[in-house]
Parts: C-alpha cells; sequence; structure tokens
C-alpha cells in the first residue's frame, strides 16, 4: 500500500525534513504541500525550500490553502508544520476530513489548542500524533523501560534538560516555531523536558516553581535558558532546564536525563555515549552499560505515524497521543506563568 502524504508549512523545520522522509521510502510519495504565508525570501533565509523549489524536488502540486490538499482523495495522512499560532486549527481541520495527522513540536501555541486537537481526534476517531522525538531515541527508551519495571526502586527525583543550537536572527520573524507571535522556546524546547517527566514519573504534576531569561538572543523575544522544579502529588520531584544559548550542539547532545530511585540512579544523553545505570543489589554495588546507537529518531517517528495510516488505528493509539500532548502543554504553560509571576504555580489536570 502507497501512502501519500501531504505537508503543510515550510517555515518550519519539520514540513521539510518529514518531506524527505517521505521521498526516502518507496512506499510512500509527498502528495502536495501548502507552503504557508512565509515568503520565498523568508524561507531561504530560514534555509526552507520555496514553493517551487520543494514542488520540484518532490514533483508534487504546490495549493494554495489546506482545503485545496484535503480535497484530494490521494491524501491518506498530513504533516502539519504550520506555525504554532494555527497549528492547532489546520490539525483539527484535517481530522474533520478523516485524515490522520502527524505535527510538528509543539502542536500548538498553548495547551488550549492542544485540547483542540485532542477533541477532534477522539470526535473523528482519527490518529492524531505529535512529534516528540527523544521518545524514539534507542537510549532514551531503554531508561524508560528499565524505570518503568523498576530497575531503580521507587522513584525519587527525575531530571530532564533540552539543550540546542540558538535561534538564529535571520528570518526569524517568519519562523514557525519562534517568530515574535508563535509558541517560542518555552514550549518548542520545553516540550521535550515536560514529556520526560511525565512520561518516566508514575504521578500527576502538582505545583511548579520556574525561571526564565533571554540573555544570549537578544534579536528573539522569547526565552532562551530556563529552569524549573516541579512538585508530584506523590511527593517525587522532578527538575527541567532549557538551554538555548549554545551553539556547540556536539558533543553535547541535545538532551539528558536522569532518574533517581530508591534502588540506583540511571541516566542517558543524546550523543555518541551509552546509557549508563548505577544500582545496589544483594551482589553489592555494580555499574551496567546499555544502548547506544544513534538512533534515526524523526525516521522512527514518521514510520510510527505512517504505521497509524496503514493500519487505521484508534485515535490515542499512537506516540505522542493527543491526550499526551496536552499534559505536556499544561506543564510548559505552568512553567511559563511561574517563571512570569515568580509564584508557585499548579498544574492544570
Amino acid at each position: 500500500m502507497t501512502i501519500d502524504v501531504g505537508i503543510v508549512g515550510l517555515a518550519s523545520f519539520y514540513g521539510p525534513a518529514y518531506a524527505e522522509r517521505a521521498a526516502a521510502r518507496p512506499d510512500v510519495t509527498v502528495a502536495g504541500v501548502v507552503p504557508g504565508d512565509a515568503t520565498g525570501e523568508q524561507l531561504a533565509a530560514l534555509g526552507r525550500p520555496t514553493p517551487d523549489a520543494f514542488a520540484a524536488a518532490y514533483d508534487c502540486p504546490v495549493y494554495d490553502d489546506l482545503d485545496e490538499l484535503l480535497s484530494d482523495d490521494a491524501v491518506d495522512g498530513v504533516v502539519v508544520a504550520s506555525r504554532t499560532t494555527r497549528r492547532a486549527a489546520d490539525a483539527a481541520r484535517v481530522l474533520r476530513a478523516d485524515r490522520p495527522v502527524l505535527t510538528a513540536k509543539p502542536p500548538a501555541a498553548t495547551a488550549e489548542g492542544a485540547r483542540r486537537i485532542a477533541a477532534a481526534a477522539a470526535e473523528a476517531d482519527v490518529p492524531a500524533v505529535t512529534t516528540s522525538p527523544a521518545r524514539f531515541d534507542d537510549a532514551v527508551m531503554g531508561l524508560a523501560h528499565r524505570v518503568r519495571t523498576g530497575a531503580v526502586g521507587d522513584v525519587l527525583r527525575v531530571h530532564a534538560s533540552i539543550r540546542h543550537d540558538r535561534v538564529p536572527e535571520a528570518g526569524i520573524e517568519a519562523n514557525a516555531e519562534h517568530g515574535p507571535q508563535e509558541a517560542g522556546a518555552a514550549y518548542a524546547m520545553a516540550f521535550y523536558t515536560a514529556d520526560a517527566l511525565l512520561w518516566l514519573i508514575d504521578a500527576v504534576p502538582q505545583r511548579v516553581y520556574a525561571e526564565y531569561a533571554n540573555l544570549n538572543t537578544p534579536h528573539s523575544v522569547h526565552p532562551d535558558l530556563g529552569t524549573a522544579t516541579v512538585r508530584f502529588e506523590d511527593g517525587t520531584l522532578g527538575t527541567m532546564t532549557m538551554t538555548y544559548a549554545t551553539d556547540c550542539r556536539e558533543p553535547l547532545g541535545n538532551w539528558e536525563f536522569e532518574a533517581v530511585g530508591t534502588d540506583g540512579t540511571i541516566r542517558t544523553r543524546h550523543e555518541g555515549y551509552e546509557g549508563i545505570h548505577w544500582h545496589s543489589n544483594a551482589a553489592g554495588r555494580r555499574t551496567e552499560l546499555f544502548g547506544r546507537t544513534q538512533s534515526p529518531i524523526l525516521d522512527e517517528q514518521f514510520a510510527a505515524f505512517l504505521e497509524t495510516v496503514r493500519n487505521g488505528v484508534e485515535s490515542g493509539a499512537a506516540k505522542l497521543s493527543p491526550d499526551q500532548a496536552v499534559e505536556v502543554m499544561e506543564l510548559c504553560e505552568a512553567w511559563e506563568r511561574a517563571a512570569a509571576t515568580r509564584t508557585v504555580e499548579t498544574v492544570s489536570n
């Protein structure tokens, strides 16, 4: 079965990135693109393809709007990477047209937008998947499996850190995630860390204290540094850091996760090393290494989405599910509110 995938939005990294992955597969074609409202000059400044270049590369039509794309009955699923302030509306429109959707990260500019997607997915009973790359990293998956099967005992604390290159100044006014009116790093980057805490801690987040700052990207209105502490209802503590102010991703990697439990500690980071699990048992203390192959994380994310399209699975079956995405966005919002008010904020749930 050949799957025809539509692409919405070229001003995000994810639209062109998923198109490349579609074209690399013999069972997938790029059915068409809705470029969005960024000009060719703005797209070039962002390092993204212009509509004409995209159409030539993938031998596909360019559509003026989403309804035109959805009028093509051959379109089986849609990648929505439009600007964050309209991403939820576009995703909901795709779902109402009975097509599965894979959104870029974050799924919307607000938690309310994520809730709109979840409601549309539930009503249509169509899969809505949000990109969450860390969940497809082999060492992170190994860490999560070990934590959730009791390898560190009862979880006491989880730390999640995300590091990334600074947002470039060139083309920033049209950047789908980081433009002046868009969600910014408090959602596009903090999404990683909030998702990690909710994935690894089996309890409901209760309150958050946090800080944000912009110290190294004066051309952006969004923060480039952040830290937060999350108290969960069972007493577990989570900590999150977001660093968007360095251009030296390697060898530091993108993310680092650590879980501390009553019977051990386990950590991994997104770089060319293995996961490390220290623990003690009746035989004494020992250190166990596991992982690491450099997982093709977006390839795996896209393949998981294609599986939902191919098999017609229920709306909440694929990761990151729409309900999970809502919880992540709610934690991101609590972080942002706590940083703005300098107070402890309650997490919506």
